[in-house]
């Protein structure tokens, strides 16, 4: 007697799960997932990897098991995706100091502040809210890989994913790290998966015909597949010009100006990599400015400039001339393409009194810059430029920024010209008022968010001030802002509907350097004198051992430039946290000793102001640091002038003052405030979304499985059909054979007649004809499966007309 060997589809129901090599393939596809994540690390993202790590390897796991299940592939995205929100909110909460508990709410509550700081122009850079965006993108990678390589076993749909963000990682980024190495290790592992792929096919191949494999023949495969994956980067590694210029293509379109726009949003909400804060080279770099909440600025050094240092330099990025609640914009209309430097500017031949010609040479401190900096007015750049400006032969050249027409690395070089303002006070006060008409035109009076009682502060601070003379005007405002407006870089975001300016004159009376040049601006406009904003860095921190000043994060700057006929564009300083400009009208402001270009470092207090003569003007005058900002504003005395109010008085007081005093606090919202109630609203959304995934699964179900176990696919498919079609008014007779019923089927719904007819003739040969072996069983299920999907398709379309459009039930 012989032994009767098991039926073959026991066999692979006994090692459904685990086949071989499975375990091999797992770890090879965990270290491939791994490669675009450490290369995003590399590159200096803000990843925490002790989060992002065990989430990668559960990716893959719950793929693997739920590739191996007999659920279909939308069912099973939607289970992962349950099981992903779950495992990485998990792993979040476990990677926070005080224990899980306390670890998920800080979660949620730093969800929720970057939610409302992305949602209202704020500035939010959470790196735990990076990073578990980033695990939501590698779950899905880690699914797909998983699927695409256990369940349907399609190598490339797999792997091209997370190759993709590799590439992009390491063609985006310019910093010193070495990147190949992720690079060539994911193509390495991709090749031996690619011939993991064609292994497996070969042995399912031969499975069906009954072909014995050796059993080392698996091993013996992968071993050549590796040393052809290794041949293959060996040719791939040989440096080829055609590649490069490739590389330098796709680096020009990541430059290009929408994918600027975007990466202004990016810097909003991320901290960009190997960067600490958002003040970056490229901070002001967008074509729009939105007053928002908090800032948090970094100390990285982003400029090294050579410039003579007796004079006080601002280093402009770009300007900003239209303001709408909150919001600036530039009124730039022409874009000047330069390929062959030195870029040369017209300026227009009645605004260049009072000004000197300056020499600058900007050194880039940062991985890369895609703005050129320099002094206002700039004159000439040595570089082949893009810039955005407007000009007609009577305005001349009003440039709004200037881009290199390529990216200015870590430590590139370039000259500059600018024609800068020194006029002094007496002769700012004596300039004409008659403006040109095309100034006008640009900055109306009119500025369309400005309140009632904003112009009327305005109005009163002029008045109070005697102020006679557009200078005279600038300067009381100016002097106001920085008497009555605190240096606070931790504010709340403005309220909705309420215009920014108006919040910080009559509610909170606190901001940083937005909010004080746009409030200046504002306040000037509604007076008739030309204002617009100006954006880049403070001068920074002059070093005599480099003769250079070295500009970092934290100069991130943005003050007044007002117009005088004759003169041109002036700058002014709004900001309480700057040391005022000083024309030779103002008591000076005494410069520690260390910040002497001319003089030997030495112990000194925080520079205030004091009644000293003032200096000439070659004396220098040099931006403090952050640390000495929010204690210039809080020691800072008050200037002898008058102190104007929005509100007039009967009395003859002079005094004047806003409609709130200052509060002592930075009102800033806090989310633990509302936090309990957030959390509760969010457990309850997830519920409800669990309970809706819940009651789709249990009506899959009940319609698709229930009484069916045992059934072959064909009989599934013929008995679903029959459960299906009374939904749509069609009821066969019990004693109608197949093809009676498929006839019945078809006439009332013509459109399912093809997988129907399939279907009906399937059931009648497993029924009435002989058995089948099992590489004919195998096919005609997945036809049976293919034929269901799509008369299912037909019978749910005529379903849903019947039930929401009733007036074309008897329609086919």
């Amino acid at each position: 007697m012989t032994a009767i060997a098991p039926p073959a589809h026991k066999e692979r129901t006994k090692r459904q799960v685990l086949y071989p090599g499975d375990i091999v393939t797992f770890v090879i596809a965990f270290v491939l997932l791994l490669m675009p994540a450490l290369s995003l690390r590399a590159a200096g993202w803000n990843l925490q990897m002790s989060i992002l790590t065990p989430t990668i390897f559960a990716s893959l796991l719950v793929g693997f098991l739920v590739s191996r299940s007999k659920y279909n592939e939308l069912y099973a995205l939607l289970m992962s995706t349950i099981y992903g929100a779950c495992i990485i909110v998990l792993f979040g909460a476990l990677a926070q100091p005080g224990g899980f508990a306390q670890g998920l709410y800080d979660l949620f509550a730093r969800t929720l502040q970057w939610l409302i700081d992305a949602f209202s122009g704020g500035i939010n850079q959470d790196d735990l809210i990076f990073t578990l965006i980033i695990c939501g993108l590698f779950w899905f990678l880690g699914f797909n890989l998983a699927w695409y390589l256990f369940r349907v076993n399609r190598i490339w749909r797999a792997i091209l994913p997370p190759g993709l963000i590799l590439i992009i990682n390491g063609v985006y980024y310019i910093g010193a790290a070495n990147l190949e190495a992720y690079l060539i290790g994911f193509v390495f592992l991709s090749l031996i998966l690619v011939a993991r792929s064609n292994i497996e096919g070969r042995a399912e191949l031969w499975r069906d015909l009954r072909v014995h494999m050796p059993a080392n023949l698996r091993r013996y495969l992968y071993v050549v597949g590796a040393g052809l994956a290794l041949f293959v980067l060996a040719a791939w590694l040989i440096p080829t010009s055609d590649i490069e210029d490739r590389l330098q293509n796709f680096q020009e379109f990541l430059a290009s100006e929408p994918i600027q726009q975007l990466s202004e949003a990016w810097l909003r909400l991320f901290s960009s990599a190997e960067t600490q804060g958002p003040a970056t080279s490229d901070y002001y770099g967008g074509d729009s400015l939105q007053l928002g909440g908090a800032i948090r600025l970094g100390d990285e050094i982003a400029l090294y400039v050579h410039a003579p240092p007796e004079h006080r330099y601002y280093w402009r990025s770009r300007v900003f001339d239209n303001y709408d609640m909150g919001r600036w914009t530039s009124a730039a209309d022409t874009r000047l393409t330069d390929e062959y430097p030195p870029l040369s500017l017209q300026f227009s031949p009645q605004d260049v009194q009072g000004r000197t010609e300056v020499t600058q040479e900007f050194t880039i401190g940062l991985n890369a810059s895609r703005l050129v900096y320099t002094a206002p007015q700039p004159l000439s750049v040595d570089l082949d430029t893009r810039t955005d400006m407007r000009y007609t032969p009577d305005e001349g050249m009003m440039v709004s920024v200037i881009r290199p027409a390529q990216i200015l690395n870590h430590g590139d070089s370039y000259r500059a010209t600018s024609l800068l303002s020194i006029a002094t006070a007496e002769q700012l006060r004596a300039a004409s008022t008659d403006y040109p008409q095309y100034i006008l035109d640009l900055y109306p009076s009119y500025v369309p968010s400005a309140t009632a009682r904003t112009i009327q502060l305005a109005q009163q601070i002029q008045t109070e001030a005697g102020a006679t003379t557009p200078y005279d005007t600038a300067k009381a405002i100016e002097t106001w802002l920085r008497t009555h407006i605190v240096y606070d870089e931790r504010i709340s975001q403005p309220p909705q509907g309420q215009d920014p300016v108006d919040w910080l004159l009559f509610d909170i009376q606190r901001g940083y350097c937005n909010y004080y040049a746009s409030a200046m601006i504002v306040m000037l406009r509604s007076l008739g004198i030309p204002a617009r904003m100006a954006a880049g860095f403070a001068q920074g921190t002059y070093d005599p051992a480099q003769s250079a000043f070295i500009v970092r994060e934290r100069d991130a700057h943005t003050w007044v430039e007002v117009y005088f006929p004759g003169y041109g564009w002036v700058e002014f300083e709004p900001t309480a946290a700057q040391l005022p400009l000083n024309r030779g009208d103002t008591p000076p402001v005494p410069i520690p000793p260390a910040l002497q270009p001319t003089s030997t470092p030495s112990n000194t207090p925080t520079p205030v102001p004091s009644p000293t003569p003032p200096p000439t003007q070659e004396e220098p005058t040099v931006t403090p640091t952050a640390e000495d900002e929010e204690a210039s504003s809080e020691n800072a005395a008050p200037p002898p002038t008058l102190t104007p109010s929005p509100t007039p008085s009967p009395t003859p007081e002079p005094a004047i003052v806003p409609t709130q005093p200052p509060p002592e606090r930075p009102q800033r919202r806090d989310p633990f405030s509302f936090i309990a109630d957030a959390l509760q609203a969010g457990l309850l959304g997830l519920l409800v979304i669990v309970g809706l995934v819940l009651a789709l699964f249990i009506v899959y179900w009940w319609w698709e499985w229930r009484g069916m176990r045992g059934l072959s696919a064909v009989s599934r498919a013929y008995a679903r059909l029959e459960r299906y079609v009374p939904l749509i008014g069609i009821h066969p007779r019990p004693q109608q054979t197949p093809e009676e019923r498929r006839r019945t089927v078809v006439t009332k719904l013509p459109v399912i007649e093809p997988p129907v007819s399939a279907i009906t003739t399937l059931y009648s040969s497993e029924r009435y004809g002989p058995p089948r072996d099992e590489a004919e069983a195998k096919a005609v299920t997945d036809v049976a499966n293919d034929a269901w999907a799509d008369a299912r398709e037909g019978i749910i379309g005529r379903f849903l007309r019947r039930l929401f459009m009733p007036w074309k039930r008897g329609k086919p």
